[in-house]
């Protein structure tokens, strides 16, 4: 009988240390699984998707000379001499220009070893979205036409704005507002960072092509 009592306190005793090395593996496992804050963050960031920070405005004059062999040029509307078909119009170009979130790695979001910053790596910005005002003012167009040569028409207006739009958008304008855009981008980290619980944590953003360089 006392054997017995025995063999069921050891028993019980084995089965209960085996539950409390299964419960600690348990929560080794957990604290495993649990995410890590850089993947929380850039988490949250790639929600954003295409960030639209800032924006520039151009105005750029459509300039039509029939002179010139009836092509498109940008020329200084004072060189110009009577006898020819010729127009001036203004057209107003909108760029926006961001980062695309979803190319950011795991690698481009870093939390420093003593817990207080995250340092983020930002892409080269990109022309988010552009577009121009595809309507403008009679009086705002300057037409010349002699002779017997046709008015400019409504038609042709329209042509040239789209010339001056594609014109404008060869043109490189990142670098004029590219500390616009990583402080626009730093205010959004840092209601992210904030959103998850870092409170005192300082958000630094980093371009990628100033590393490079």
């Amino acid at each position: 009988m006392r054997k017995q009592f025995y063999m069921i306190v050891f028993v019980g005793t084995l089965l209960a240390v085996l539950s409390l090395v299964s419960c600690n593996g348990c929560g080794d496992r957990k604290r495993e699984e649990k995410p890590k804050v850089e993947s929380v963050i850039l988490s949250r960031i790639k929600q954003k998707a295409d960030l639209v920070t800032t924006e520039v405005r151009v105005r750029k004059l459509a300039i039509y000379d029939s002179s010139k062999h009836e092509k498109f040029e940008l020329k200084d509307p004072r060189t110009w001499k009577y006898g020819e078909r010729k127009c001036i119009v203004p057209v107003d170009v909108t760029i926006k220009y961001g980062y695309d979130l979803r190319d950011l790695t795991i690698d481009d979001v870093k939390l420093t070893d003593d817990s207080t910053a995250v340092v983020i790596l930002l892409p080269e910005p990109k022309v988010i979205d552009s577009g121009y005002e595809a309507k403008v003012e009679d009086g705002a167009v300057v037409r010349m036409s002699s002779g017997l040569r046709d008015r400019i028409s409504h038609e042709e207006v329209d042509q040239l704005m789209e010339q001056a739009y594609r014109a404008v958008m060869k043109e490189d304008f990142s670098e004029m507002v590219n500390r616009d855009i990583e402080n626009n981008a730093k205010v959004v980290f840092e209601a992210i960072v904030k959103g998850i619980g870092l409170k005192n944590v300082e958000v630094i953003v980093v371009s990628k092509l100033t590393i490079d360089n």
